[in-house]
């Protein structure tokens, strides 16, 4: 024991150094991109997003496997409250999502079904004001499930302030960092783990400065493996159908609550799921959204999509996007536990490979779950996705809305190599051979 508190010893004044000088680096980065409110994907916006990356390796490389020191903790913690809130409260642009979100909240509170809409119709144009008439989804559905829509409605019932809208979205994220410490208390883990996802460049990007409705499905789905690693199996279903309902992508996981949850957990979930469906029902239009014409006609960023619906159909790679994510869940029901994040993590990343669109911010979902050897090749992945921002830098000068070639081979080659190397890393040794004895 003493053995172990003088290496403790040994080790607090380099955590501290580092501690501070990568905290310096993580709010430094947030504070420079509110003041400038640098473009997505400018020179200045990639070197402030590599200054967060490289605070945030060096920090977990730290503290891997170096045992909490509550003080340091709660400090780190803190800079990861402190490099959100500006962000939080710096202005959003006409162009933002928000803009939608407030826009779909407004068109409910008018009694209108937002999924009958398309804001472009001239009838509709009570429904504007001088900055969503102007948002780029004008000419399109919403794709935004019914629970993400009840969100926007009763945000837009207490304030139409994209600035409110981000506030809350960010606090879900807040959230989800207490949900996910409290996850790692329970199972015995490395608290320090926690900063994969606090201090995730992405998470800070995507939620606190761009404000995705994902954050709010992210704190659903920590939630749903928190309760039910806990045998909370109600409480379990309930936050796994909010997850669904706020963005499609985790349906992949029904196989991980199969035979751990009762037949009426089940039936509550189901329940939910209809409760939220309900209010969305009225008219000849099903609360489907822009999900057809994403599959038929939208692709960015996909490597196996692309090449897969021209071989066959757009339908059915869309189908094979969900097969692949439902038999990795099924597999990693077989072998892994609740309490292991490779379960919940894997279908939903290999189901989103497969997807015709993946936008840097699809991956919010993994982020609560990359805290263990096996999610590291996904912790890389949710840097390197930031680079698909030069898109929106090339398309400011008329280049058009396509990941180059040569970093979606980037992307997605490091996503592979690494996920095989982490394969090999899990598998036993060979035993040794013995040579018969002469």
């Amino acid at each position: 024991m003493q053995s172990v508190q003088a290496e403790i010893m040994h080790v607090l004044p380099s955590v501290r150094l580092r501690l501070v000088l990568t905290s310096l680096g993580l709010l430094a980065a947030a504070a420079i991109l509110f003041a400038t409110q640098t473009p997505l994907g400018t020179p200045l916006f990639f070197a402030l997003a590599a200054v967060m990356v490289v605070s945030q390796a060096v920090m977990l490389a730290t503290v891997w496997e170096r045992p909490p020191e509550r003080r340091l903790l709660v400090f780190a913690f803190a800079v990861a409250v402190a490099c959100r809130l500006p962000l939080a409260l710096g202005p959003v642009n006409f162009d933002s999502d928000m803009i939608r979100y407030i826009w779909d909240g407004r068109v409910q509170r008018l009694g209108y079904n937002p999924y009958a809409l398309l804001p472009a119709d001239p009838a509709l144009a009570h429904t504007h004001d001088e900055v969503t008439v102007r948002m780029p989804s004008v000419r399109v559905r919403t794709p935004y499930p019914p629970a993400a829509q009840l969100f926007f409605r009763a945000v837009v019932t207490i304030s139409e302030s994209p600035r409110l809208m981000k506030l809350l979205l960010t606090a879900c994220d807040i959230l989800t960092i207490v949900v996910l410490w409290r996850w790692l208390v329970v199972t015995g883990r490395n608290e320090w783990l926690a900063l994969a996802y606090a201090w995730s460049p992405l998470v800070v990007l995507e939620v606190a400065h761009s404000g995705h409705i994902d954050a709010l499905g992210a704190l659903w789905i920590c939630a749903a493996a928190y309760w039910l690693t806990r045998g909370r199996t109600a409480l379990a279903s309930i936050a796994f159908t909010v997850s669904v309902a706020t963005k499609l992508l985790p349906i992949v996981l029904v196989p991980l609550f199969i035979g751990r949850v009762r037949p009426r957990d089940i039936a509550l979930g189901a329940g939910v799921l209809g409760a939220f469906y309900v209010p969305f029902l009225f008219g000849a239009t099903l609360p489907v959204g822009a999900v057809p014409n994403v599959i038929e006609h939208i692709r960015f960023n996909s490597p196996i999509f692309r090449p897969l619906a021209w071989l066959v159909t757009p339908e059915a790679a869309a189908a094979f996007a969900v097969i692949v994510g439902v038999g990795t869940a099924v597999w990693a029901r077989l072998r892994l536990g609740p309490e292991d994040p490779a379960a919940w993590a894997w279908p939903m990343a290999l189901a989103l490979v497969c997807a015709p669109v993946i936008y840097a911010w699809y991956l919010l979902y993994l982020t609560p779950f990359l805290f263990t050897r096996t999610t590291l090749p996904l912790l890389l992945w949710t840097n390197t996705a930031i680079g698909t921002y030069i898109v929106w830098e090339r398309a400011r000068h008329g280049a058009r809305w396509i990941v180059p070639i040569e970093l979606m081979i980037v992307e997605f080659g490091l996503l592979a190599v690494t996920a095989f190397l982490a394969w090999r890393s899990t598998r036993p040794a060979p035993e040794a051979v013995r040579l018969p004895s002469t």
